[in-house]
């Protein structure tokens, strides 16, 4: 039933609603109560924001802050986590296809909208992250690298919280999404895929085609949520499995 209502909704116009909703400017003096009742209700850590509360425009704003100078160091390991938010799947990459929750799994090329890519990838490693509303939305890189192409993939907008994700087939490969085709140092291909989500406002590109970017260098941010799948090709070191549900936090060692 859950299925049937998701794909039965309105999914983007809803989406693109509560991003425009997002957007309107907020009354300085409502804007600290207004994002402090957010903070208690989806448990953002407010003391980790780099900026006064007031200084956030609008939800799409706050959505999108940065975090105080120090709040994440990156972890001495080859790979780090691209984002907060909990462990979707984290593991190998087998017979082109990532592992979508226990017993179902999707077409790597099919996330990434390229067949040459998802090939340099196979026998790889892969993290997929869940971004919870409370969490920061930026997506960082998990190894210094070169960004080759940045891609934006169109697709429909499912929600991408536990319950959707377990009940929807191939759900990140048909939500639209964001891809980041790097080249690694040593020569190796890998990428970050920024998937779009229901009621996310929308996914914003802060790395640029032929950009070199560090490890925990910024890629993009997202409004309100969503996922982030992290891919490294063979040869090289992988990212750790994790249960399902793991918190991890952006720079932390994931290798």
């Amino acid at each position: 039933m859950r299925a049937l209502l998701l794909h039965l909704l309105p999914k983007v116009l809803f989406s693109r609603a509560t991003g425009a909703l997002c957007s309107l400017p907020l009354p300085r003096a409502l804007r600290t109560p207004f994002f402090s009742w957010f903070a208690r209700r989806y448990g953002a850590d407010l003391a980790q924001i780099g900026d006064p509360l007031d200084s956030y425009r609008s939800m799409q704003a706050f959505f999108q802050r940065a975090l105080r100078e120090g709040a994440r160091p990156v972890g001495n390991a080859p790979l780090v986590w691209p984002s907060d938010g909990r462990i979707v799947t984290s593991g190998p990459v087998r017979n082109g296809r990532i592992e979508q929750v226990k017993g179902r799994d999707y077409a790597l090329a099919d996330l990434l909208g390229d067949r040459d890519l998802a090939a340099a990838l196979e026998g790889g490693s892969q993290a997929t992250v869940y971004l919870a509303p409370g969490d920061y939305h930026r997506v960082h890189s998990p190894f210094a690298a070169r960004v080759t192409n940045v891609k934006a993939l169109p697709g429909t907008l499912f929600p991408v919280n536990p319950p959707a994700v377990a009940c929807i087939r191939d759900l990140f490969a048909r939500n639209s999404r964001h891809v980041f085709d790097c080249t690694l140092e040593d020569g190796r291909r890998a990428a970050v895929v920024m998937v779009g989500a229901f009621n996310v406002g929308g996914t914003s590109v802060t790395a640029q085609t032929g950009s070199q970017v560090a490890r925990g260098g910024e890629l993009g941010r997202f409004g309100f949520g969503s996922t982030a799948v992290a891919i490294v090709g063979p040869g090289g070191p992988t990212f750790r499995p994790e249960q399902p549900g793991a918190r991890v936090w952006m720079g932390g060692a994931a290798s």
